[in-house]
């Protein structure tokens, strides 16, 4: 049986003091003769709790092995895959064939088109990645402080994990940065849903009463006001826990519904007179 052990408090809080993130790239950003040597970091940092499931009797983690629908235990040599043609039919693929189709790993970004940044549609967003200079301190320096200047971005492509990626290369808060976008086949049209056809055109009134409520509700974003109530939650619940205490976490009551979309226009707008 595995020993649960009294965990020292805050001996796990220290993820957000963490140390600096390993690179997970290394290369150089090409702009014609120019080399700018770089290592890419993520710019983000993982603050979620992680939670392994464990055996309620012996408190040792699960694990789980391969079956296949047959009921045979299956080894990782034996495994092959498959792309599906419906729910019973498969083009088999071999790994070395999945292998052999994946893009050469490339170590140079070649940015050949400047951009104006907000000309990119956010929803093209994926991951951003912080690039740090390479013995290129004066060259990284100056694409640095002319995209600052400019408020122009640059197109190119980087391979991370065996897939390419188109990516941007921008200026974000006295660095340069490289945010990989999706490809346009990868945002679905919202005109597609028949939910979003022929929806009714709101009266002037609801419209009035919606502005009254969007100039009483506006103000300046402070993004570190939005706290991840569900951690807070959790780490909360584990300290209780340690120290011998049960806690139970209150809910929100739900606002009662209003009778109507008029009603509810109205008496939002007056709470916020």
């Amino acid at each position: 049986m595995a020993e649960v052990l009294e965990l020292q408090e805050g001996k796990h809080e220290g993820k957000t003091q963490s140390v600096p993130p390993r690179a997970m790239w290394s290369g150089s950003l090409r702009i014609g003769l120019v080399n700018i040597p770089v290592s890419a970091v993520s710019i983000t940092r993982d603050t979620h709790i992680s939670l392994r499931m464990l055996h309620r009797s012996c408190k040792t983690p699960i694990s789980f092995k391969r079956f296949c629908q047959e009921g045979d235990e299956v080894p990782l040599k034996d495994i092959v895959y498959g792309y599906p043609l419906d729910k019973k039919n498969y083009v088999v693929l071999e790994k070395t064939e999945i292998d052999a189709a994946k893009p050469e790993s490339r170590d140079t970004i070649d940015l050949d088109k400047f951009i104006n940044f907000f000309q990119i549609d956010p929803h093209y967003f994926d991951r951003t990645y912080l690039l740090l200079p390479e013995r290129s301190a004066e060259a990284y320096a100056l694409l640095r402080a002319i995209m600052e200047k400019t408020g122009k971005a640059a197109i190119g492509r980087m391979t991370i994990s065996s897939r390419e990626h188109i990516v941007l290369v921008h200026y974000y808060q006295g660095a340069v940065v490289a945010t990989t976008l999706r490809y346009s086949d990868e945002l679905i049209d919202p005109q597609t849903f028949e939910q979003l056809k022929n929806l009714p055109e709101p009266n002037d009134q609801e419209m009035k009463l919606a502005g009254d409520i969007v100039d009483g509700l506006s103000g300046d974003l402070d993004i570190s006001a939005y706290k991840d109530e569900y951690n807070e939650r959790i780490q909360g619940l584990v300290k209780s826990k340690m120290g011998g205490n049960v806690v139970i976490i209150d809910k929100k009551d739900d606002k009662p519904a209003a009778k109507s979309l008029m009603d509810a226009l109205r008496i939002t707008a007056e709470s916020l007179k």
